[in-house]
């Protein structure tokens, strides 16, 4: 007997240590590269499904935009957070929330006698040499990507060797730190366990930065839309190495082509049916009837735009395994050429635009060195089903295709990132005891030559009012903790934050960790947006978590997936099979 499974099959997802089996998902299920995905792209027009190749019409045209976004890096070592000597000396951590959040609080002659006036009686020198540890520089990176915006920064001068770091603002959730101190009041409070949740998000024990989209509700009347999903996605310029990619850097002299590896710019990520034809074309008029294959014209402008697909959600250089396999085609009423491509495995897409000819040194670069974005007035999509029918695995099963989806470009965010990890929250700057018992004050210090005294590891989690509650799709809570929030590998490895269970409902199987740590599945500031509220820990509610969404459900974690004898697996090389799913 031969049984025909709609939809996904049944892959196994997450992380477990139990190994047990697979659960199927039916007609509503979640597609091959994540959950359901919106048909609709940045809020405007449609994407059009042909079943006619001979005519792509009913394309979605939608304009140029720049990337409104919660996309940030996920990098930060569960090793510097947890040995550093700032947060986690037990004097250094007291002082620097109540000093601004600036260059002359850390400098080397630094001295702040308002330290010596608090009823700590601190050192007003206290602060001086911290940052000549590298690790420490680490954690002042990401504290200050996280609390500052664009536009301000921290810098520091060792002043034994002249080398300055800067470390600049980026995700802007506590600005005003730049100008005084949050030790008090509701606002202090607010901001420092904000700045709690964007570390825990951002700390990836990997040794990879992973890219997430981070949702919660900041101060709503600074930044409408912070910490909310933005409408798409700006292609990553950087591989998760922490490698610039070539393509996006400067040409060295005048090149000319589709095959070169400089002078692209990142545009935006896109979402597709695995395996379906996909057309697209930047301009103002939409692809149809884009049947005629024909080379680059050589006669063709040197201004005339070239496109570039990659597979997933980074840029690519020519001839690299994530570079797609695209054509050249012609469209009616288009004067510029258009792409057709197989949508890769992973449901995503990434789009590199750039003249056909790039010049040395022409135009201000953009961030990360990248070229400066070219303005073009438009792209459009089309999209046809996969010709593949259903697809047998042995032991007398099919799978017939998922469902498919037109596609979308730009996809919003939401889509491009629908994994959602779970969440994170607590304050490592309480007024009392906000580290593990274990950690005297003379522990975590720095001398002058930057030579960190470490605490011993204690096996424990170093700070007491951290916490973390796992989304829908883990299904081990014990190999998430030790594989998301804890240094190193060992029995007597330090974490970060508690791991308290799931955040919320789920699909009921055994052995699972506990249910609702959270109140709300779906925060009000943003309807829709996914992130959890008023969750629990250390006997109370905490009032301010952030909610991590992945492009990749293993992304942030050690352990690599290991496949199911018989089962496909979907997505590309980093995406792991489904297993059981627990809260």
């Amino acid at each position: 007997m031969t049984y025909r499974i709609p939809g996904l099959l049944v892959f196994c997802l997450g992380l477990s240590s139990a190994g047990a089996g697979c659960t199927v998902a039916d007609d509503g299920g979640a597609s091959l590269g994540g959950p359901p995905r919106s048909t609709l792209g940045a809020g405007t027009g449609t994407a059009t499904s042909v079943m006619d190749d001979m005519d792509l019409t009913g394309g979605s045209l939608v304009p140029y935009m720049d990337a409104v976004q919660a996309v940030y890096t996920n990098g930060l070592s569960a090793e510097a957070l947890t040995r550093n000597a700032l947060i986690t000396n037990l004097r250094a951590n007291r002082a620097m929330v109540m000093l601004p959040l600036a260059t002359e609080t850390y400098a080397d002659d630094s001295e702040h006698e308002e330290l010596l006036e608090h009823a700590w009686r601190l050192d007003p020198e206290l602060l001086r040499y911290r940052l000549r540890h590298k690790e420490t520089r680490e954690v002042m990176g990401y504290l200050v990507s996280c609390a500052l915006e664009q536009g301000q920064s921290v810098s520091y001068t060792d002043t034994r060797t002249g080398k300055t770091y800067e470390f600049p603002g980026e995700i802007g959730i506590c600005p005003h730190w730049n100008e005084q101190g949050v030790h008090e009041g509701p606002a202090g409070a607010k901001c420092r366990q904000l700045i709690t949740a964007c570390l825990l998000a951002l700390v990836n024990p990997t040794g990879r930065r992973i890219t997430v989209s981070l949702r919660g509700q900041a101060f709503p009347n600074h930044r409408p839309g912070l910490l909310s999903p933005g409408p798409s996605v700006r292609v990553g310029t950087a591989t998760e190495d922490d490698a610039a990619i070539p393509s996006f850097g400067p040409c060295k002299s005048d090149t000319r082509g589709l095959s070169r590896n400089c002078g692209w710019t990142a545009e935006h990520v896109g979402t597709c049916s695995p395996g379906s034809t996909v057309t697209l074309g930047a301009g103002s008029k939409p692809v149809n009837e884009c049947d005629h294959r024909l080379p680059v014209d050589p006669g063709r402008s040197d201004d005339d735009t070239i496109l570039r697909v990659c597979d997933g959600i980074h840029g690519c250089n020519a001839g690299s395994p994530a570079h797609v396999a695209q054509t050249e085609v012609r469209c009616s009423d288009r004067s510029e050429p258009a792409l057709r491509f197989e949508c890769p495995s992973s449901g995503y897409f990434s789009v590199m635009s750039g003249p056909l000819m790039s010049r040395r040194a022409s135009g201000a670069p953009g961030k990360d060195g990248a070229p400066a974005p070219r303005k073009l007035a438009g792209f459009s999509v089309a999209s046809r089903p996969p010709t593949a029918g259903p697809m047998p695995i042995g032991a007398g099963i099919v799978v017939e295709p998922a469902p498919f989806q037109p596609a979308v470009y730009p996809a919003q965010e939401a889509d491009v990132f629908g994994w959602r990890e779970g969440a994170f929250y607590g304050n490592f700057w309480t007024e009392t005891n906000p580290l593990h018992e274990k950690l005297t004050p003379e522990m975590n210090e720095v001398d002058e030559e930057g030579n960190l005294y470490p605490a011993p590891r204690s096996g424990a989690v170093v700070f007491r009012h951290a916490f973390a509650c796992t989304g829908e799709h883990w299904d081990d809570e014990i190999a998430y903790q030790k594989d998301r929030l804890c240094a190193g590998g060992d029995e007597d490895e330090d974490c970060v934050a508690h791991s308290v269970g799931a955040c919320g409902d789920s699909y009921n199987i055994t052995n699972c960790p506990p249910l609702h740590q959270c109140d709300l599945e779906d925060g009000g500031l943003v309807e829709g947006d996914g992130d959890f509220q008023e969750c629990a820990g250390d006997g109370g509610t905490w009032l301010h978590p952030i909610t991590s969404f992945l492009n990749d459900p293993v992304d942030v974690v050690r352990r690599p997936w290991l496949p199911v004898p018989g089962m496909p697996t979907p997505g590309g090389s980093g995406t792991s099979p489904l297993l059981p799913l627990c809260p």
